[in-house]
This record gives structure tokens, C-alpha cells and sequence, in this order.
């Protein structure tokens, strides 16, 4: 009996090794990665253009023009799918190629009219980004929270002797003695009541690092569904609600800190919108129709001459513009070419019919998750069942 138990906990095991292992080593040699495609909108030809990834099977099949074109398995691409080189890719997105453009000689750069040096490019980009693991349960919470002193005669953000945590109110925690610092926890949440917060704390955003340019600070919803801006300046907190429109419920803060102060970050409501969270306070909206947070990575792009919001699954990437001043947006979704199953993905299927991954894209947490290849994972079983049977009864007539 301890025999039989010991055997079938190793084969378990050996089981359990092989989905999390074996699907890796088949991605490496059979060259199933899966690379995300990029696009972005160019105020130069005042259309999309995409960079690609094509695993070697699909490379096989390009004409022999784009294939010149290609770059380590990367492929440019215009709006109409006619392949680009990388020079013409970067040429159309001067915000984001600016040292490249310096380097080859082309600036100063004019575009609709406006001219931009170096200095002037890099000025005019603001570039955001929200991933389905920094959102809801699914973003890492360490429960302690460093409330820093934003103070403008330090050049560096120090961290403070202090912690703060939700506990129906802010409760601050000195960490140096480790013992609650109820001076600071009155005056906080003193200051908080002043400006209208109504108590217990929901849920608390920012940024608990002080590798950043500056400090915007917490924001905190309260129990009405208001959003609150938590700071502390010269040791003394100062607290300040987010004009939100009316009936608009907050989903997600992502804090980003820009280094030109315009911007404190991207807002996401109950009802899925986006919107650009100002230094100031100010919102504005953002074109990001169709972004689901739990599963889509989200990139803002804000140029001079318009928004672009382009949000991906990994299997489809998806992009809206917006021009400057402008109401109406165009729009443009395309399949991940290396997202495709090919030859490969099936003989990886046939070989290993489950796929454990303990840590998914999608959370900050370990969280193993199950999947299957459908129909070619039930084959692979089936030649495995073969398999099995067959070593058994050879086993079985020796005996």
C-alpha cells in the first residue's frame, strides 16, 4: 500500500512539474512566444502604423518584399498593411523617435504646420499605461502606505518615519517604534473631514516609491463614492476632493506621475470610462471606448496634436485617436499575428495537453491557472493514454 501511494504522489508530481516546465521548453524550441504588437498613431501621414511580430512559419509566407523589411522577426507596417522599414516607422512617429531623428539629421521637424526641435518633441509626449494586474484585487496591496512630504525645498523624495493604513479611518504607524503615531492619525483624517470625506476609507491610490519625479500624493474614495487627494506638505496634510461629474464612480486610480507635472495619472470609472487625472485635478476624457480593465493592457498616447488609446488582450490590439479639440475618432483593431496558432502551437498541444501557469499577466499574485489546447489537447491525451496502455501490457505479458 505505502508503495502504491509513494508511486502515485511522484507520478503527481512529476505531472504537476511537467505542465508548468515542459510547455516552457516547448515555447523556447518551437518559438511560440507571444509578442505584442505595437501601434500608434502618426501626425505625419495622419494614420496608424504597427509594428509587428511574425513567428517563422508565418514569416515563410511573405512576399519577398516584405520580407527585406523584416528585423528579427519584426515587421512595420502602414494602416493598409504595406510593409515598412524601420527608418520610414520611425520617421512617422517623431514623439516617440525623437533622439533617432536628431541623430539622422532630420530636425528641426514640421508637422501640420508646427515646427519642433529635439527639446520640443520629447515635451509634446505623454505616454500612460494601466495593466490588468495593477487593477482591482488583482493589484498588489501591501496594506502599509508611505505618505511622503512633497515639500519643493528637497530635490529627492525621502520617505517618511511613518506608515499609514485603512482601518475604517487612516491609522498612521511609526516605523520606527513600530507603534500607532496618533498624533498624525488625528490630523489626517481631521483634515479629510474638513474637506467633505465622508468615512470609512473604500480604497487608497498612488504610488509608494520615491523613484519618481514628484509626489501627487493618495487618492481615497470614500463611502458616498467621492474621490479624495491626500498630501502632506512640510509635515502638515492638506486634502482636496476630485471634482467628478456628477453620478461618476470611481474603479481605478493609476498614479503616474509625469515628469513635465501635467499629468497625476490615468482615472477609470464604474461605467469603464478613462480619463486623463491632471496635476491640477482637472479630468478630461479619454478615447478609450471598448478598454476592459480585468483583462486589456491600456497605453495612452497624448501628443499636440491628439489622444490615441490603444488597449490588447494578446490576442487582438485595438487603437483609438482622437484629434486635438476634436469630437470624432477613428479606430483600427488588428490580430496579434504571433497570438495565431501554427504548426508548432499544435505538436506543443499534442506533446503536453495542460498548461499550468502559476503567475498570469493578469494579477500581481500567484494564481495557478489551467489551459488546454480544445480538440488537439484531447489527442494528446489520447496518444498518451496509448502510450501508457501500451508499456502496460508489455509489462503485464512479461510478467
Amino acid at each position: 500500500m505505502s508503495v502504491a501511494l509513494a508511486r502515485g504522489a511522484l507520478l503527481a508530481l512529476t505531472g504537476l512539474l511537467a505542465a508548468i516546465w515542459v510547455p516552457l521548453g516547448l515555447d523556447a524550441i518551437l518559438d511560440l512566444r507571444v509578442v505584442r504588437t505595437i501601434v500608434l498613431f502618426s501626425p505625419v501621414a495622419n494614420d496608424f502604423v504597427f509594428r509587428e511580430y511574425l513567428p517563422p512559419w508565418q514569416e515563410a509566407v511573405l512576399p519577398a518584399a516584405a520580407t527585406a523589411s523584416l528585423e528579427h522577426g519584426l515587421i512595420h507596417r502602414s494602416a493598409n498593411g504595406q510593409a515598412m522599414s524601420r527608418e520610414a516607422f520611425e520617421n512617422a512617429l517623431p514623439f516617440q523617435y525623437a533622439e533617432s531623428l536628431r541623430v539622422r539629421g532630420l530636425l528641426p521637424l514640421t508637422i501640420q504646420g508646427r515646427t519642433f526641435d529635439a527639446d520640443g518633441l520629447r515635451q509634446g509626449r505623454l505616454i500612460l499605461g494601466i495593466r490588468p494586474a495593477d487593477v482591482g484585487a488583482a493589484r498588489l496591496d501591501t496594506g502599509l502606505y508611505a505618505l511622503l512630504d512633497a515639500r519643493p525645498d528637497r530635490v529627492n523624495l525621502v520617505f517618511p518615519e511613518d506608515r499609514f493604513r485603512l482601518r475604517g479611518n487612516l491609522e498612521f504607524i511609526n516605523a520606527d517604534h513600530n507603534a500607532p503615531d496618533t498624533t498624525m492619525t488625528r490630523a489626517v483624517n481631521a483634515a479629510l473631514a474638513v474637506a467633505g470625506f465622508v468615512f470609512p476609507v473604500q480604497a487608497a491610490y498612488g504610488r509608494d516609491t520615491i523613484l519618481k519625479p514628484w509626489d501627487a500624493g493618495w487618492f481615497l474614495t470614500d463611502a458616498a463614492g467621492s474621490l479624495f487627494r491626500l498630501r502632506r506638505l512640510y509635515d502638515q496634510p492638506l486634502a482636496e476632493p476630485v471634482p467628478l461629474p456628477a453620478g461618476t464612480r470611481t474603479a481605478h486610480v493609476q498614479v503616474q506621475e509625469d515628469p513635465g507635472r501635467q499629468a497625476a495619472g490615468l482615472l477609470v470609472t464604474t461605467d469603464g470610462d478613462v480619463r486623463l487625472l491632471g496635476a491640477d485635478l482637472s479630468l478630461r476624457p479619454l478615447p478609450c471606448q471598448g478598454y476592459d480593465p480585468a483583462r486589456h493592457w491600456l497605453k495612452v498616447v497624448i501628443d499636440p496634436f491628439g489622444d490615441t488609446c490603444v488597449f490588447d488582450d494578446a490576442a487582438v490590439v485595438t487603437a483609438v485617436r482622437r484629434p486635438a479639440g476634436g469630437d470624432d475618432s477613428v479606430r483600427a483593431s488588428r490580430a496579434v499575428p504571433s497570438a495565431e496558432p501554427g504548426p508548432g502551437a499544435v505538436l506543443a498541444w499534442l506533446i503536453m495537453p495542460v498548461r499550468l501557469t502559476l503567475a498570469p499577466e493578469t494579477t500581481s499574485y500567484i494564481a495557478p491557472t489551467v489551459t488546454w489546447g480544445r480538440g488537439w489537447s484531447v489527442a494528446g491525451a489520447g496518444l498518451w493514454g496509448l502510450l501508457g496502455a501500451g508499456v502496460w501490457w508489455r509489462r503485464s505479458k512479461r510478467t
